[in-house]
């Protein structure tokens, strides 16, 4: 009589093997590893990977039955009592990580007309039937956008806001046991060995270095990303972060020209003015020192320069420093988030890393399979990596009221938290996942100048990664709205003609 006073309850979905089946088949993953549960409680006992059978590039399965092929570390001769056996299936689709748990019906000899299907040679395979829901073992917190999917069609490709990615080692590793350190203060930079030598600064080569990079682009590309750091002058013990004023790119003017003095000619930057009734930050004053970037061929390159005149029209300024070339090794960036990255792995990358702990074989290596790559990778998680982002910005004129104000390089430090093989098609990649861990309270000014790193992971997210995602957030609803209400023009204008 009362019943309408319990409310409905929830109905759960009824567990479906065909509906289970089905995903699998969706996701076809070619391999899995495998984990036998012996006893309940007990952790899964690893066996190595596995491969499903195939018919066609596609998972090959029977009714409510799908098939294995014996896992790498599984005996058959000793392990003959797996019937009626559970086992967990994880594998990696689109890199995320799926699990399944399964029965194991037996092992099974496959008749001759069925091997003739198969999209490779399997005599023998092992039957197994779904006993649970095929599960994502995803737990990351943020979305991620993606720049390489490996002719994935089904990974979509974000080409509004990419980043060029150069990595290198420090003097620091994180602690095995314990929470790491809140502050860094002697962060040293470990680069790639070169060859080459620091020659002695003088002005003039400086400024004919400049002006032979900046002659080889077109006049209208001859210009450098200008930056004025607000540093906390006070005595206090206690300071605040740096602040980077980003004056935004600047054209350079008479290259063309001989110059009487040893100065380079800016022009003024469109931030900087009178403000009525207050300072304007922009403002360059003599005797200030801010930094250039430039980019010229895919290299990217740092000068420092003094303010000598601030002038209505321009800036004359004089270089400090060289032309510094960007030191790290290019890293290929799969994707990105607020909170990490994913990088492609590569012998040059995994020998600058690990050093003498690398293993021989790198440069012939495809699987990346054993206990000693096992322990290269665990020794991998140890580094307290220096990460540098140059951002690269795409926003057609229709769009560029969504283009956030990104700085010209983002620094950061990371920790590799995870390291998998990634396969499409015949294609293999291995990969490594970071998560940023330390954020600059500094910008350097001269390479050997030390600053302290505060850590920031799981306390904060960084800025720069925010103000990307949120502007992309926004520039995907702006886009998707326009499509509907495209499609509804569509549709309006073809109904009022059927009418007519």
């Amino acid at each position: 009589m009362f019943d309408f006073l319990k409310g409905r309850k929830k109905q759960s979905g009824s567990f479906s093997v065909r509906q289970e089946i089905q995903k699998l088949t969706d996701l076809s993953p070619p391999s899995a590893l495998v984990a036998i549960v012996k006893n309940k409680g007990d952790e899964p006992e690893e066996m190595g990977k596995a491969f499903f059978l195939r018919r066609e590039k596609k998972l090959y399965s029977e009714g409510t039955s799908l098939y294995l092929t014996t896992p790498d570390n599984l005996k058959i001769a000793k392990d003959q009592n797996l019937t009626n056996r559970n086992v967990v299936l994880q594998f990696m689709n689109r890199r995320i990580p799926y699990q399944l748990q399964c029965k194991i019906v037996g092992r099974y000899r496959l008749l001759p007309e069925v091997v003739e299907t198969l999209d490779f040679n399997a005599k023998a395979a092992y039957k197994l039937v779904p006993i649970s829901v095929l599960k994502k073992q995803d737990k990351r917190q943020f979305y991620r956008y993606t720049l390489k999917n490996y002719g994935d069609s089904r990974i979509p490709l974000t080409t509004h806001i990419g980043f060029d990615l150069f990595i290198r080692n420090t003097n620091h590793e994180f602690p095995e046991e314990g929470a790491p350190p809140v502050l860094l203060k002697d962060v040293e930079l470990v680069d790639l060995a070169t060859d080459s030598q620091q020659q002695p600064f003088t002005t003039r080569d400086a400024i004919n270095e400049f002006r032979a990079i900046m002659l080889k682009k077109q006049p209208h590309d001859r210009s450098v990303f200008i930056s004025k750091i607000d540093k906390d002058e006070s005595t206090t013990l206690i300071k605040r972060k740096d602040e980077e004023l980003l004056l935004g790119e600047i054209h350079i003017l008479g290259l063309d020209m001989e110059s009487l003095r040893d100065v380079l000619y800016l022009k003024k930057s469109a931030k900087s003015g009178i403000k009525k009734g207050k300072e304007n930050p922009y403002n360059l004053n003599p005797g200030e020192k801010v930094i250039s970037n430039f980019i010229h061929e895919q290299k990217y390159y740092q000068m420092l320069v003094e303010i000598m005149e601030a002038r209505t029209q321009n800036e004359v300024v004089r270089p400090i420093d060289s032309p510094r070339e960007e030191e790290g090794l290019h890293a290929d960036l799969v994707d990105y988030s607020v909170g990490g990255t994913l990088i492609e792995s590569s012998p040059e990358l995994l020998k600058f890393l690990l050093g003498e702990k690398c293993p021989a074989n790198v440069d012939e290596e495809i699987e990346y399979e054993g206990e000693y790559w096992e322990s290269a990778f665990q020794e991998l998680k140890k580094n307290m990596i220096h990460l540098t982002f140059y951002p690269k910005l795409h926003f057609p004129d229709a769009v560029k009221r969504f283009k956030p104000e990104l700085p010209f390089k983002i620094n950061l430090i990371a920790q590799v938290v995870r390291t998998c093989m990634h396969q499409v098609g015949d294609r293999k990649a291995l990969l490594h996942g970071l998560q940023f861990c330390y954020e600059p309270q500094g910008i350097p000014l001269h390479k050997e100048e030390l600053i302290e790193w505060r850590y920031s992971r799981h306390i904060r997210d960084n800025e720069y990664f925010k103000l990307a995602h949120s502007q992309l957030s926004q520039l995907y609803g702006y886009l998707e709205n326009q499509s509907m209400t495209s499609q509804g023009g569509t549709a309006r204008q073809r109904q009022t003609k059927e009418e007519s």
